[in-house]
């Protein structure tokens, strides 16, 4: 084999290696939400949860949707609202109460988790918040909501 074709193959083993050790630093990685304190979190994501939260009883669409991401927003149409919201209704019934159960970050997102209280489900209904920051405002960009009943009437 030549030299120059040796020097070539291994110039091409040198390339791939840098290119998959760089792919692998944390640098490449999603950016990370900058950490905040418990308290810092709870001031944005306590109210907005509580509005969400209390619109399902209220059944309105516009306030439950306020805070979401467009994204998120498009992803639960008014028609989608009016379909899961009774259902859910007839599950747990109204929002008594919520409170702070624990929070993590995960790339640009930070989650909130709440136990929260409805009229018919004894036990917790258990509701994770993903928020994400756009242009320095925190929204809602995903909602999971945990519960016996919730599981039996599929919301």
């Amino acid at each position: 084999m030549s030299k120059l074709k040796r020097l070539g193959i291994l110039f091409a083993v040198l390339l791939f290696a840098v290119g998959l050790v760089s792919s692998c630093t944390p640098g490449s990685a999603a950016p990370q939400v900058s950490p905040l304190t418990e308290s810092e979190v709870r001031a944005f994501a306590d109210p907005i949860a509580e509005n969400f939260l209390y619109a399902i009883s209220t059944g309105s669409y516009i306030d439950y949707t306020r805070d979401f991401t467009p994204t998120l927003k498009s992803n639960h149409s008014e028609d989608y609202f009016k379909d899961i919201n009774p259902r859910r209704l007839e599950a747990v019934g109204a929002y008594v109460s919520k409170e702070f159960w624990m929070m993590s970050y995960k790339n640009e997102r930070i989650n909130v988790a709440y136990r929260a209280k409805f009229v018919k489900e004894p036990a917790d209904v258990i509701v994770s918040v993903y928020f994400k920051n756009i242009s320095g405002k925190w929204y809602v960009d995903g909602i999971q909501y945990d519960s016996l009943l919730m599981r039996q009437y599929d919301c």
